[in-house]
């Protein structure tokens, strides 16, 4: 893995994407040595005598001088799915959700992350006495791209039940907290809870819960009955590069192995945006993300490997985007004998927990950027700082006395993860995987194996609870405690169905922190929560990190964001 580093370097130095002095810098933090290092620079071709570097975009460089254009490059081919939100369920394209579509309420710092504000809805809801109905009266004057067609209530109903009955990854938003939405009149509707629902703002922020043109989307396949999960097919017409939104710019190309372009939207309600497109271009390495924002083919890199955020910010000639996330990276460790074999025993997932060398990961990988949180719910969101003493530490000792009181002899098991990809924070997982099995190999008779897959399969099996042993990312759906606790936590939900967890306390905990009002009393509940699933550790947490995305000094405005990944309202761009 090193020697291909040191090739990738010696290339990029050819292709002219280094200078000598930056090459150097790279070298110096792969382990060469001075003498190894001169060596490479005699050898390397000089770049007017390197061939064009394979992909380069022709005339892409002519964006950086446009200030009205935002080129963004990221890895869409294995991250990017869907822009439809009935199947939106992904983390790196909330990025373009969040600016094609919106949603009732919005969360615009992520910094304050209890600040939400009413963005499609004209005020907070009312909520009756009981806390059973909130009344949300709609803003007027929304036009949905393309028709022009009037935002209604029966456009928020129709988008609300389509998500439910699609029943695809986030269809648990509109059918675990509410029985019936129904209309008051074209401008209000009411929420029939399932409970009182301390949460309701936050979950209505919820990118799947944003709000489409019911007569474009049926018009192009979108069904919200019972039927939509075997026959609607109106993503299929998203895909193509279509949008029935009200976002501040619309969907005009959708190419994941390309490029993905949304243009301003003319009609846009709100203030018009400074940009005039944003374009996605599909950049499967971190290291080129970053060559093309040096080489000026690209504003902003999704990706910062945390080795190059440190020369980045040395270097001191583009900025880094950096903030406080609530994402976090996670084993998951099949609860049930099939497909989990072994760590179907819950004694072998805790001495899994101890063997882990956390802080060496946050240190020595990441850079020093990140945390380790206790659990599954990340800081500082409630409960999760109450519990910080009881999250697993490295303790050898305790990993082996644990692990041999399983009896379970020796043990192999297979660790799959997204071949290429990148953990949360930029890490490489091609980094972090070998690390991860090295520590757990100090654990007497236990063997890992590796098995690195495509990524989209890899999150295709997961999601379908074939795996036995796998590493994955988390984000949030909206930032409350809930939205971890619930799907990490709830029988058949999300994450928990995907490794067989099912705990009647836990969902009966649930059930009561979603409806209780006393702040105190909610807190204790969600501690509980997490106690109990360090104590049955189908996931184990390795570490939430702080954010960091490399950009062009021509950029203004952008912000790292916990939910929107990049919160691009409101940016700028110089010539």
């Amino acid at each position: 893995m090193a020697e291909a580093r040191v090739a990738d370097l010696v290339q990029q130095l050819s292709a002219g994407l280094l200078s000598r002095r930056r090459f150097i810098r790279r070298a110096l933090g792969l382990g060469l040595s001075a003498p190894a290092i001169a060596a490479l620079l005699a050898q390397a071709p000089s770049p007017a005598s390197a061939a064009p570097r394979a992909g380069a975009a022709s005339g892409a460089r002519r964006f950086q001088a446009d200030a009205t254009t935002l080129v963004i490059a990221d890895n869409l081919k294995d991250t990017w799915i869907w822009l439809d939100p009935a199947h939106f369920y992904e983390i790196n394209s909330a990025a373009a959700m969040n600016v094609v579509l919106e949603t009732l309420y919005a969360l615009p710092d992520s910094t304050k992350p209890t600040e939400f504000v009413p963005l499609l809805a004209e005020g907070m809801p009312e909520v009756s006495a009981d806390g059973l109905q909130a009344t949300i009266k709609l803003r007027s004057g929304v036009t949905f791209h393309n028709s022009g067609n009037p935002m209604t209530a029966d456009d928020v109903i129709f988008s609300w039940n389509r998500l439910k009955n699609v029943l695809d990854q986030g269809s648990f938003l509109a059918i675990d907290y509410w029985d019936a939405v129904e209309k008051v009149d074209d401008l209000t509707i009411k929420i029939v809870l399932k409970a009182p629902n301390v949460a309701l703002v936050p979950i209505l922020s919820s990118y799947p819960l944003s709000i489409t043109d019911s007569a474009v989307t049926r018009e192009n396949g979108g069904l919200d009955d019972e039927s939509a999960a075997e026959n609607d097919t109106a993503a299929d017409w998203w895909n193509e590069g279509n949008s029935a939104g009200t976002g501040p710019f619309r969907l005009t190309a959708w190419d994941i192995e390309g490029e993905v372009v949304v243009e301003r939207f003319a009609e846009y309600w709100g203030d018009a945006p400074a940009l005039e497109r944003i374009i996605w271009r599909n950049v499967t390495d971190p290291n080129t993300q970053l060559q093309l924002v040096e080489t000026g083919e690209a504003d902003i890199a999704y990706s910062l490997d945390p080795d190059a955020a440190v020369a980045v910010k040395e270097a001191g000639d583009l900025q880094v985007l950096t903030g406080p996330t609530l994402a976090h990276e996670y084993l998951a460790l099949h609860t049930q004998e099939d497909p989990g074999g072994p760590v179907a025993t819950k004694e072998l997932r805790q001495a899994i927990g101890y063997a882990i060398d956390y802080q060496g990961i946050i240190d020595d990988l990441l850079k020093g950027a990140g945390i380790k949180p206790a659990t599954i719910v990340p800081e500082p969101l409630l409960g999760s700082e109450a519990v910080r003493e009881f999250g697993y530490t490295t303790d050898l000792a305790r990993a082996q006395e644990l692990f041999d009181g399983t009896g379970l002899g020796e043990v192999e098991l297979t660790l799959t993860y997204g071949a290429g990809g990148q953990g949360e924070g930029g890490l490489a997982l091609e980094t972090l995987v070998p690390k991860l099995q090295a520590d757990l190999q100090q654990v007497n008779g236990l063997t890992v194996a590796l098995n690195p897959m495509d990524a989209a399969k890899r999150l295709e099996d997961f999601r379908n609870g074939k795996l036995q042993f796998t590493i994955s990312g988390w984000s949030p759906d909206y930032p409350d405690v809930h939205t971890y606790a619930e799907p990490f936590g709830r029988t058949n939900t999300a994450a928990a169905k995907r490794v067989g967890y099912s705990n009647p306390e836990v969902d009966a905990a649930l059930d009561a922190g979603i409806a209780e009002t006393d702040p105190a009393k909610r807190e204790q509940l969600y501690v509980d929560i997490q106690k109990r699933l360090i104590e049955d550790a189908p996931f184990l947490v390795l570490y939430q990190p702080i954010d960091q995305k490399a950009a062009s000094k021509a950029v203004q405005g952008a912000a790292t964001h916990s939910v929107a990944m990049i919160q691009l309202r409101g940016v700028s761009k110089t010539a």
